[in-house]
């Protein structure tokens, strides 16, 4: 009898475990905010609660009809002209540090343009920043510029909000840690081996999914709390108009020798591409059409012989008979 209700009790534990864990987010989030007497999802009311982890205050933002504070994940870009790139990246660098973020990851390199061919500097920065500052930051990026407000050359700033995705997995998780202190109960209080094992196998499941949504929950929380900030900075020179005799073509004449530097690099990595993987099986292609060819032509050749022949041999048979 008592093996009897071992069972049982399991298959209760996890019927209402996966019931609980297939509630959509909205009904999460509408048992989460009425849930004022301490129960949930047909546990005791006595197990304690584990509370979300608190987030900053820029980070998430209040939904004035449910009361539960929205998570937003930014992420903003720049391109900035400037005149000394690898300073500005610097700069980007220094910024990141004094305002509490860091550096993700960051490059250097040169590109040469123009008919002379200069060789002009470009640097791009990877960096995060508390939410909170993401303004600032690119305000202060913004302020690098050369040229003023157009001197930025492209801005952009999206933000992801996974409210939905973050109560979810808070409700979840605590649903998990209550089936695993119930389980271990249940473990402590079971002699049966077989039992025993059974629970043993359930907990283990449990603990890796806890595990799982603990991360996951640590991943959102880090994203809404620092913004990411990508900047690329170009150098204020390359962008300037072609000068000839004191004739400023508006980049007109640039832009054309651009366009045609692209169609020939287009043009020559075609014809790369093309002998690479074409060539090796056109040519055998070739040579075997070649040979077909001329085979086919001597042979019309014979033909058109032996026909010439043939009717001069009737023309002259007609005639010895006409005379």
């Amino acid at each position: 009898m008592k093996k009897k209700l071992l069972y049982l009790s399991l298959v209760l534990l996890l019927l209402v475990s996966a019931c609980a864990s297939a509630k959509s987010p909205q009904d999460v989030r509408e048992e989460v905010t009425s849930n004022e007497a301490g129960e949930y999802y047909g546990y005791d009311s006595s197990i304690p609660m584990e509370a979300p982890a608190a987030m900053p205050e820029e980070a998430a933002y209040a939904d004035d009809k449910t009361g539960q504070e929205r998570m937003v994940i930014q992420t903003a870009s720049l391109r900035v002209s400037v005149a000394d790139p690898a300073q500005a990246m610097q700069a980007t660098s220094a910024l990141a540090t004094r305002l509490g973020g860091y550096v993700v990851n960051s490059q250097r390199w040169t590109d040469s343009s123009g008919y002379e061919r200069v060789s002009y500097e470009h640097t791009s920065i990877s960096i995060r920043v508390p939410a909170e500052k993401l303004e600032e930051a690119m305000q202060a990026i913004r302020e690098m510029s050369a040229d003023g407000e157009n001197g930025v050359l492209s801005e952009s700033l999206s933000g992801q909000d996974v409210t939905s995705d973050f109560v979810d997995s808070s409700s979840r998780l605590r649903n998990l840690k209550a089936a695993e202190e119930q389980l271990m109960e249940l473990m402590e209080n079971t002699e049966d081996l077989e039992a025993t094992m059974m629970v043993f196998r359930e907990l283990t499941e449990i603990r890796s999914q806890i595990e799982v949504l603990e991360g996951h929950i640590k991943y959102l929380q880090e994203s809404a709390a620092l913004s990411s900030l990508s900047a690329e900075f170009v150098a204020e020179k390359s962008l300037q108009p072609i000068e000839i005799g004191g004739w400023k073509p508006e980049g007109v004449a640039k832009d054309a020798l651009q366009t045609l530097v692209r169609t020939f690099q287009k043009v020559v990595d075609f014809l790369i591409r093309f002998s690479i993987s074409c060539l090796p099986f056109l040519i055998p292609l070739g040579v075997g059409l070649y040979f077909l060819f001329r085979a086919i032509n001597k042979s019309t050749a014979k033909r058109r012989a032996k026909k010439n022949q043939i009717d001069q041999l009737e023309s002259e048979d007609y005639t010895e008979v006409k005379e």
